[in-house]
């Protein structure tokens, strides 16, 4: 019964993400791997270096981003925490300002945003702003918690599918 907090709050923020005025149309795009391992072992999903297992995606050098569909991108406010010291080897968060936002995909049932995802944002004339999700927070400590994402802005992407120079 206590679940249902939680779980109402997710609605709410996903019907103010999908009506506010101020949401922007987005893109959502999944990063996948591309390289094999040289046995073609893997653990967790990814390929295995030397045997060992690859604990993030992070430093991949082989990679395509894969486009997984429209959403809308609502962003709430500025990141002001500091990101997990496990996740990037330091407990400072990068020079860059990071965003609080919701992110909520219009036309694919059951898609849940995760890190390292690519979000496009549209805010029209043509323009596209480039963010990749490197965290989430919640303001529910109960399961299954409502979900903020902490966006990063990306750098030119000229070089990068889906946006390669022809």
């Amino acid at each position: 019964m206590i679940n249902s907090v939680p779980v109402a709050i997710t609605n709410a923020a996903r019907a103010v993400a999908l009506k506010h005025p101020n949401a922007l149309d987005c893109s959502l795009y999944r990063k996948v791997i591309d390289r094999v391992a040289d046995d073609g072992s893997t653990e967790g999903g990814l390929p295995t270096i030397g045997g060992l297992g690859v604990l993030t995606p992070e430093d991949e050098p082989t990679f395509e981003y894969k486009p997984l569909g429209e959403g809308r991108l609502l962003i709430t406010s500025q990141f002001q925490g500091t990101l997990d010291l496990t996740d990037r080897g330091d407990a400072l968060a990068p020079d860059t300002q990071l965003l609080e936002a919701l992110v909520e995909p219009i036309d694919v049932p059951g898609f849940q945003v995760k890190k390292y995802d690519l979000i496009a944002a549209m805010p029209g004339g043509g323009v596209v702003i480039a963010y990749e999700v490197v965290g989430m927070v919640s303001a529910v400590g109960i399961s299954p918690y409502s979900k903020k994402w902490i966006l990063a802005p990306r750098d030119e992407l000229s070089d990068t599918t889906p946006w390669e120079s022809e």
